[in-house]
């Protein structure tokens, strides 16, 4: 994807800009509040920042979409503005700023290094500083239908009596951006589980890189009993009152929900229990990956196990 069409899905999520503009206008103090916008993009929350009253708005951007936003800036008659090229994490100059906006979330919440970014913004706010977003919740359920596995799952149907179950287990151990609908989960939103609650707010403890979680349904709990994979989603808390969420069950935005495939399908019966173990690691010299184990449970015996891992999933 080229980084203007990135730019188009962004600015052309109505939902992301006016949440983004509430928490602003929320933590602005016109003629006082200083911002820093960290990975600005094209320079829109910087703009909307100073059309808000920001004293003076930092925005750092690596890419060369700074120039646009400079463009920008100049046609729209915006100043106030400092423009860095750089990777804030390692831009060493100090700041004293009363509030960072970065919106670095993607399909996979983390897979932008929200988090790394998040935490290494505090050392530029004032102790009494703020942070947009200051909380990240991510869900995870139980696909329920087929149809996402049979659009990823094609090499049994290959054919021409060809063995492909290699290249079938590297390609099932890899996370795949899709639109999930609520049918695909149960339409049943009470199956979600949140399996990590991340919170980035100054003051807070920092969370770690290396992030794992589990969960268990019951058959009982699970229309048709037969899980094909697993969908992810994530919901961003900008400030208290305003969010942005994927998930299925809301109004869509330019994100997609994450599925994670199975090598074979779990059947449930009555009285089974499924886990599910969830690994993320965004360290910086790991990058991203993601790790699902399932395990079926039956009179507290193990009756089926698999795990993935998106490292695998490389070729």
């Amino acid at each position: 994807m080229s980084e203007i069409e990135l730019h188009r899905k962004l600015l052309g999520d109505h939902a992301r800009n006016a949440a983004f503009h509430r928490a602003l206008q929320q933590r602005i103090t016109p003629g006082r509040t200083k911002v820093l916008d960290i990975g600005g993009g094209t320079g829109f929350l910087s703009f909307l920042a100073r059309k808000l009253g920001a004293a003076d708005v930092t925005m750092i951007e690596y890419s060369d979409a700074l120039e646009l936003a400079e463009e920008l800036a100049r046609r729209n008659r915006i100043d106030g503005l400092s423009f860095v090229r750089a990777h804030s994490i390692e831009w060493r100059r100090k700041l004293n700023v009363d509030l960072v906006v970065t919106e670095t979330l993607g399909n996979y919440a983390l897979e932008e290094n929200f988090l790394e970014t998040a935490i290494d913004a505090r050392r530029f706010l004032k102790a009494d500083g703020h942070i947009i977003p200051g909380r990240l919740r991510q869900y995870v359920a139980p696909v329920l239908r087929s149809r996402l596995q049979s659009e990823i799952d094609i090499w049994p149907d290959v054919g021409y009596e060809l063995d492909l179950t290699p290249a079938r287990t590297i390609s099932l151990n890899n996370m795949y951006v899709r639109d999930i609908v609520p049918d695909d989960v149960g339409a049943a939103p009470q199956l979600a589980q949140c399996w990590d609650d991340l919170d980035v707010r100054p003051g807070r403890r920092v969370p770690d890189s290396h992030r794992r979680s589990t969960t268990t349904w019951t058959a009982e709990a699970l229309p048709g009993a037969r899980v094909d994979g697993f969908a992810l989603w994530w919901e961003a808390e900008l400030i208290e009152g305003v969010s942005i969420s994927t998930s299925p069950y809301d109004a869509p935005t330019h994100w997609q929900q994450i599925y994670l495939p199975l090598l074979q399908p779990h059947t449930l019966q009555h009285g089974d229990q499924l886990e599910l173990s969830l690994s993320s690691d965004t360290r910086p010299e790991v990058g991203v990956r993601v790790g699902w184990k399932t395990r079926q449970l039956r009179g507290g015996k193990v009756v089926g196990a698999q795990s993935l891992d998106s490292l695998r999933g490389q070729l």
